[in-house]
């Protein structure tokens, strides 16, 4: 075998010992990512029976409901937007403020507590920019999901080997849902 095959060999045998590291490490990332996940649906499930006080309320995952998840996500994009890929204090800040904006959004449609709300949300507003900003997240919620009335509860965020978050949303159902579950 010539010098130049001997080369090409070796090239070749290292290019292939280089994919099979890299697909090694992308399946331990996968493997990571998927206990992450797993374990952020756990402690959110612990949190929630917590917060119910154990009082028989039913957790439910369900792959035909809409993920709370993905709206939380996409209804927060305005704030998301302006935070920096890795900054988790800021993410999560952005995350709880759309939550509460959201659940205002649902509260504020029952006529009882609208007041007490407008009163909670005058400290959220004292200046005309800040209460822009929240009447845009109101009407944002209005507009992209009119017929979603589920409250947000409580959320996990995970950070993610390869980088980025993983967000868990616990939320109540709506009444033809929940329905569903106490029938059976």
């Amino acid at each position: 075998m010539s010098n130049k095959g001997r080369k090409d060999k070796v090239r070749y045998k290292s290019k292939q010992r280089k994919q099979q590291q890299s697909r090694a490490k992308e399946e331990a990332e996968a493997v990571k990512e998927a206990e992450i996940i797993e374990g952020s649906a756990d402690r959110l499930k612990q949190r929630i029976t917590e917060m119910s006080g154990n009082k028989g309320h039913e957790v439910v995952s369900d792959e035909r409901l809409e993920k709370m998840s993905d709206i939380l996500l996409e209804y927060a994009k305005p704030f998301l937007d302006t935070v920096g890929p890795n900054d988790k204090a800021e993410y999560e800040k952005s995350i709880k403020i759309s939550m509460m904006f959201w659940n205002f959004a649902i509260m504020e449609e029952a006529p009882e507590i609208r007041k007490e709300l407008k009163k909670m949300l005058k400290a959220v507003m004292p200046d005309a920019e800040s209460k822009s900003v929240v009447n845009y997240m109101l009407e944002r919620k209005r507009r992209m999901y009119p017929d979603n009335k589920r409250l947000m509860m409580s959320y996990e965020l995970s950070e993610l080997p390869g980088g980025g978050f993983y967000l868990s949303v616990a939320s109540t159902l709506d009444e033809a849902t929940a329905e569903m579950y106490t029938e059976n």
